[in-house]
């Protein structure tokens, strides 16, 4: 472990490491169940036929409070086979979130849809109305917004926005596990919401997979059907019935998943707890410069990464050289999330379908518009330029916490103008 530069003693963490324990012995027995029983059945893994998938997306749907679940290989795929559903027109606009992960975004490409970005509310990671709004255009086919870091964003003045222009609204809670927002589950405000399950996340299906949630019977049928190459289910077609991709979840992914399901609950809670925790020690300790936002009225985050802001004027340091300083001391600290996703040079040199510049140069109808992203979203720049991140997880012990706060207090201390 290096140590601070600042006074050359030992880190505030000393040396420590939390490693995270999401699988456990049951996550085991239920995999071995599946293996043998497929051993004994002469299959392997396919959903069809199996039970597993077909009872994760039960209490899955019941877990996310809606009436219909289909699962799918990835987050990523469940993105996808919402908007694959939707079948939008080509060239249509689909408005995302500029900080969240490229998987994302990249599905409105596949889709020859084309993104446009709402801006963050003020001092956050997450997109807000007055942001979509901005961006509203006779071209809106769809919303899709994420809830970042596991925040649930101001989603009901969005999702008042999305009915009253008949727009679907696709939720991304990749990041937000069990969230609430006004005492309802993030994932129940909007036409479907997309789930990762991949091992990063709050819980897991076997390393990789994802989840649809929608109360619409017939859209939920439509994903399915997108997620295994346009599959004639519930009709009379001898034959596929468009345009789709193969994002089937196995047995296997879903008994682990199902496992982890029951656990979700005391996971989200318990980082919960931890965060508040740190957020009191802070509080408490009179630290100055570095604080962690309160979430919006009526939420309770489920708290994937904790975004600390920071205030480089009362600092003598950049908040890289602060992150760095954290890291010595023994704090997981990044300096930042990620970059935003029109920044990245997939998105800048529009790098999709060969040099074509697709979906951006498709033919339309009436005069093309300009797409300008430079600046676009100038509270979502902001808000990446003045915070760091930490990351922590369920299997940390409150000690952690204690010593995050200790070691934020020493650093803030020796930097402190």
């Amino acid at each position: 472990m290096a140590k601070l530069a600042i006074d050359g003693g030992p880190p505030v963490c000393g040396g420590k490491t939390w490693p995270r324990y999401l699988l456990g012995t049951a996550e085991r027995e239920a995999a071995m169940a599946v293996i043998d029983r497929n051993i004994t059945q002469g299959r392997a893994f396919d959903r069809y036929g199996g039970e597993e998938v077909d009872a994760y997306e039960r209490e899955f749907a019941a877990f996310g409070r809606r009436k219909h679940a289909t699962a799918v290989s990835s987050g990523t795929a469940a993105i996808h086979s919402i908007l694959g559903a939707l079948h939008l027109e080509p060239g249509s606009e689909v408005i995302c979130s500029p900080i969240t992960d490229p998987g994302a975004v990249m599905p409105v490409v596949f889709q020859l849809c084309i993104p446009v970005f709402a801006d963050t509310a003020p001092d956050s990671f997450n997109s807000c109305a007055a942001g979509v709004a901005r961006v509203l255009s006779p071209r809106t086919g769809a919303i899709l917004l994420g809830h970042i870091a596991g925040e649930p964003l101001d989603i009901e003045p969005v999702a008042a926005l999305a009915r009253t222009h008949n727009i679907p609204l696709i939720e991304d809670c990749a990041q937000a596990h069990g969230a609430e927002y006004r005492d309802c589950m993030v994932g129940t405000f909007g036409t479907a919401a997309a789930f990762s399950t991949m091992s990063g996340k709050h819980h897991t299906s076997g390393g990789q997979g994802g989840m649809i949630l929608t109360d619409d019977e017939a859209l939920c049928l439509e994903a399915k059907r997108f997620a295994d190459r346009g599959k004639p289910f519930g009709s009379n077609s001898p034959t596929n019935l468009f345009l789709g991709l193969n994002y089937r979840m196995t047995e296997l992914q879903a008994a682990i998943g199902r496992v982890q399901l029951r656990k979700l609950p005391a996971i989200v809670q318990r980082r919960r707890d931890l965060a508040e925790r740190l957020r009191a020690h802070l509080r408490d300790a009179g630290v100055a410069a570095l604080r962690l936002p309160e979430p919006v009225p009526g939420a309770k985050p489920a708290w994937w990464f904790l975004r600390v802001a920071v205030d480089e004027n009362r600092l003598k340091v950049p908040k890289a050289q602060l992150a760095a300083a954290l890291r010595a001391e023994g704090v997981p600290a990044a300096a930042t999330y990620t970059t935003l996703i029109y920044e990245q040079r997939w998105f800048r040199e529009r790098a999709t379908f060969g040099t074509s510049g697709i979906p951006w140069t498709l033919p339309r109808r009436g005069r093309r518009r300009k797409y300008v992203y430079e600046h676009c979203c100038p509270n979502a720049e902001r808000a990446l330029a003045t915070h760091i991140l930490v990351g922590f997880h369920e299997s940390m012990p409150e000690e952690a916490m204690d010593l995050f706060a200790e070691a934020m207090l020493k650093v803030e201390k020796a930097y402190l103008r």
